[in-house]
């Protein structure tokens, strides 16, 4: 390979960004590019170690390059203000059949939550989540339970956004209220970047339309380096990477092999996220996500 070639070569991988938004065939192609992006950089370190050709390394150093920004960068640390008089949310899928409930209450209890949503819990465990003494204010809608330390109430969900996959919140925090949208798809990420089963461009205009501020939560099923999640976060504020560092988000196996994160704390711009986490429960369908959310200081 001369350098002519080499030159061209290590140029291909970022031709990715002119296409990556090219419809559900380039969402399975992000889904698989740490698969992609490490096969390749092997052959070609091998290669270049082989033969001792200088283009090969080149070109090895370009595909390093670019796994870097198009892998780590959607989960990189965004420094923001620290947000003023917080609400610390989390979000959690139960495995409906097997939930161990009283496992969750105390990891939601360690992580000093304010407000947790709940997804997808058997009638015995929402009967028992209803029932704990720690959350004063709760509610129940469709798949999901929300326990909170601040009132809360449901409001009308805006047309065309799926019930069983989205609820409205109102949340009368203290210094002011807000809007929390909850989210959860029961969809796996392949299957999300087929299909969009939430409607993210319909949630991200719904949740821009209200007058409060607002907070999206929950399991996406959306990969952190879909078009969708681009969507989203050109609009709102990623909690879970703003502040000094990003939190080690990621999906349960076996989407850990493709270093994807499906779940989400997305905030108004005018709101900023600190002590952004991921946490595990025995008897979660998925990792939990929790961040502190509130207005930005000035």
């Amino acid at each position: 390979m001369n350098i002519a070639w080499a030159v061209l070569a290590a140029c291909v991988p970022w031709l990715w960004f002119l296409v990556r938004d090219l419809g559900p065939a380039m969402q399975l192609v992000a889904l698989a590019l740490p698969v992609l992006v490490v096969a390749a950089f092997i052959g070609l370190a091998i290669s270049a170690l082989d033969e001792r050709k200088l283009s090969s390394l080149l070109v090895a150093a370009s595909i390093a390059a670019f796994g870097w920004v198009t892998i780590i960068g959607p989960r990189s640390a965004q420094p923001a203000p620290v947000p003023i008089d917080p609400v610390r949310i989390a979000s959690v899928t139960l495995n409906g059949s097997n939930p161990n409930v009283a496992a969750t209450v105390g990891s939601l209890a360690e992580l000093q939550t304010d407000l947790a949503v709940v997804v997808e819990p058997s009638k015995k465990a929402r009967n028992i989540l209803l029932r704990t003494d720690r959350y004063p204010f709760m509610l129940a809608s469709g798949r999901f339970v929300v326990l909170s330390t601040i009132p809360v109430r449901e409001l009308a969900l805006p047309k065309p956004l799926p019930p069983d996959l989205v609820v409205r919140i109102q949340v009368d925090r203290p210094g002011g209220a807000f809007i929390l949208y909850a989210v959860r798809t029961s969809d796996s990420p392949l299957d999300a970047a087929l299909n969009d089963p939430i409607g993210v461009e319909r949630l991200r205009d719904a949740a821009l339309a209200e007058r409060l501020p607002v907070v999206l939560a929950g399991d996406f099923g959306i990969g952190d380096r879909s078009t969708e999640y681009r969507t989203l976060v050109v609009a709102f504020r990623d909690a879970m990477r703003s502040g000094a560092r990003a939190a080690s988000t990621a999906a349960t196996f076996p989407w850990t092999l493709l270093f994807v994160r499906t779940g989400y704390v997305l905030t108004s711009p005018a709101w900023c996220g600190d002590a952004g986490s991921q946490f595990d429960v025995q008897g979660s369908q998925t990792v939990g996500s929790a961040a502190a959310v509130g207005p930005c200081r000035r």
